[in-house]
Parts: structure tokens; C-alpha cells; sequence
């Protein structure tokens, strides 16, 4: 088992898949308070924090390091400043490794010590050794901390989200086109797609290639997005059409301007000759 299928199948132990996700934050490479802008504080790095939300589960936040191999814990035990930098935050101080790799011996005082299951079909985590169960200190420094990853977090998951929804649409897309090739397409539908080519030759480029918006590709846009941006294409035209329109009145003004000067001139040079 690697670090990454130990993180997934314990993020499975505290979130059943498809269940909702308001009983728990889960927070992965959590600096310790104080220490984000500690030059070498990367070795004060938590794992996996939990902040549990429930008060009937018990509130709680726990601070969780994942080991995978033997020697991952013997350097984990000779170097203990991680768990003594997140010590004072957290109500529970977990290892989690695989069986064999943990002996409970070797545990120090109020550690805990959880083993991924045995087999796939479970999903919950066994506990070898439960931790001490303590009050945490609570300060800005920590609330600043949990707050800003947990920002993060939301933003990277609303990003998978979006790029989930962009391979879907992009596999809708491709599936419809490929099935318009095979059934034959409507005249309305042929019609459409001869204007669309016309207007590619407007714009000089290929609408899959345009650079729409932020850069996207038109075939990983959702709707919404490429309604933006033709919303700010129109404005776009209906400024420089509104420009252009200034300047012509703007030259027609100065052509009429100098008739009348001409003319100021004739009848001023006429006087002077009577």
C-alpha cells in the first residue's frame, strides 16, 4: 500500500462514498500553527487533519500521520517535532499504517494507532490503540490556518467538479458528432453548421481554437462559459461600433466646420476688395 491508497481508503473511513459532506472537514498537508512561514517547518506537516462537526460524534480535531513502510516510522519516531508542533491543536494524535509496520510498544504516550482494513470490501479503519483524548488550544493562529486550507481545499474540488463536467460535455460532444456522421444530419441542423463556418472564416479561426474567455477550449467550455464570452464579444463590437460611429460624426463636424471657415473667408476677402 503507497501514501496515496492510504489516503483515499481514510478518507473513506471518516466519508462514505456518495454520502453528504457536512459531518466532517478533511484537510490533507496541514502546516502546524505558527509555522507556515518558518523556513524547514515542512517537517511540522500534518498529514491528514479531520475537524469533526457533529456534536453527537463528539467535536473534534484530529490530527492524523500516515506511515507506509518501516523505516517511514523509525525516522517518524527519531524526529517527534511534528507531533510536538500540532500537539497543543489537536484533541487526538493518530498514526495510521498498514499492519506490521506499527508496533503498539512503540508508541508513545497518548498516540494512537490506526490499520487500514484487511480486505477491500470493508471501509472502516481498525483502532489498534486509541489516543488520548485531550482539550486543544484554540488561537487566531490555528483558526487562520484551518481557515485558509480549508478555502483551498473548496476551490480544488470546485475545480475537479468543473473539469469533470468539461470531460463529460467533451465525451457528450464527441459522441453526438460522431453519431450525426453515421445517421445524417437534419437541413435546419446543416444549415446551422454552414453559418458556423462562415463565421470562423470571420473570425480568422477555427471556434474550437478561438481563444474564448479565460483561454478554454470551445469543446471544454460549459454552456454558461460560452455564453460569457460571447456576451463580451458583443460588447466588445458594440463599442468599437460605437466608435467608429463618433469618428465619422466626428469627421463630418470638421468637413462642415471647414466649409463654414472657407466661406467665413470668402465674404471676409469680398468685403475687403469693395
Amino acid at each position: 500500500m503507497n501514501t496515496a491508497t492510504l489516503y483515499d481508503a481514510l478518507e473513506r473511513h471518516y466519508r462514505k462514498p456518495g454520502a453528504v459532506r457536512d459531518g466532517e472537514i478533511l484537510l490533507r498537508e496541514v502546516e502546524a500553527p505558527g509555522t507556515a512561514s518558518t523556513p524547514g517547518a515542512g517537517g511540522s506537516r500534518a498529514d491528514l487533519v479531520r475537524i469533526g462537526l457533529w456534536r453527537s460524534r463528539g467535536l473534534a480535531l484530529d490530527v492524523h500521520e500516515l506511515k507506509v513502510s518501516r523505516a517511514d516510522w523509525l525516522r517518524e519516531l527519531d524526529n517527534p517535532g511534528k507531533a510536538d508542533a500540532w500537539w497543543p491543536y489537536c484533541t487526538r494524535f493518530w498514526i495510521v499504517a498498514p499492519a506490521g509496520v506499527v508496533q503498539q510498544n512503540e508508541l508513545p504516550a497518548g498516540w494512537g494507532l490506526m490499520e487500514p482494513p484487511a480486505t477491500a470490501i470493508r471501509r472502516r479503519f481498525k483502532t489498534v490503540v486509541e489516543a488520548e483524548a485531550k482539550e486543544l488550544t484554540l488561537t487566531m493562529d490555528l483558526l487562520a490556518t484551518l481557515v485558509r486550507r480549508t478555502d483551498n481545499a473548496r476551490l480544488t474540488e470546485m475545480d475537479q467538479v468543473r473539469e469533470r463536467h468539461r470531460d463529460e460535455l467533451y465525451k457528450r460532444v464527441t459522441e453526438a458528432r460522431q453519431n450525426a456522421v453515421h445517421s445524417g444530419l437534419a437541413e435546419h441542423v446543416q444549415r446551422r453548421l454552414n453559418l458556423l463556418e462562415e463565421l470562423e472564416k470571420l473570425l480568422g479561426a477555427k471556434l474550437d481554437d478561438f481563444a474564448w474567455g479565460d483561454g478554454t477550449k470551445l469543446d471544454r467550455m460549459t454552456p454558461h462559459e460560452l455564453a460569457s464570452a460571447l456576451a463580451d464579444c458583443r460588447d466588445h463590437i458594440r463599442l468599437q461600433q460605437r466608435q467608429a460611429r463618433v469618428e465619422e460624426l466626428m469627421g463630418r463636424l470638421a468637413y462642415a466646420a471647414k466649409n463654414v471657415m472657407d466661406e467665413m473667408r470668402k465674404v471676409g476677402n469680398g468685403r475687403g476688395g469693395a
